[in-house]
């Protein structure tokens, strides 16, 4: 049997929903986010509730959210007494700003921690050949994840250039 348009629909709404959580986000923040991208009209929070069979309050919250991280925007509709909400813009955009913020956040305690951890293996007294070795080891181990962090960091702001690197250029890059 053929699947009809709102199936489709639904199934990009529930898969927007299980990647949010993934990245830490509320399931229902990342439904609203799916319905609204494949929304021609702006919503109301009561039709957005009534839509996704969730609680107003719990709409509202993850609305806020969205609102927050730049993913939806409030839309004005003439004579209307409620909110509207319609997805905020580019797609590429949004979800590269999104994700950025996030691992640079990560990038940034890994980073404290590679300092913490050089910092604190050098006050370790080393009694022994075998203890000395495991330092050393250590302190390798911990050069090389610093390496690997400064790399990621390099090739995250390349990615969020802004203009500069969009889906085409991506689709252009040769992997081999």
């Amino acid at each position: 049997m053929a699947k009809s348009l709102e199936d489709i629909k639904n199934e990009w709404i529930d898969h927007i929903g299980e990647e949010s959580q993934k990245f830490g986000f509320p399931r229902i923040a990342g439904q609203l986010e799916g319905l609204l991208y494949f929304s021609q009209q702006p919503l109301s929070l009561d039709e957005m509730a009534a839509r996704l069979e969730v609680s107003k309050t719990s709409t509202s919250i993850n609305i806020r959210l969205l609102e927050h991280w730049k993913v939806v925007r409030r839309a004005y509709q003439p004579e209307a007494r409620r909110n509207f909400y319609q997805f905020a813009g580019d797609i590429w955009e949004i979800e590269t700003e999104i994700i950025s913020t996030l691992v640079k956040d990560e990038l940034k305690r890994a980073k404290q921690l590679v300092d913490r951890s050089e910092r604190d293996l050098n006050t370790i007294p080393a009694t022994s050949d075998e203890q000395k070795k495991e330092i050393q080891f250590f302190k390798e181990r911990i050069e090389e994840m610093q390496e690997y962090i400064e790399a990621f960091e390099y090739f995250l702001n390349l990615l969020i250039s802004k203009g500069k690197i969009t889906p085409a250029v991506v689709k252009k890059i040769k992997i081999s």
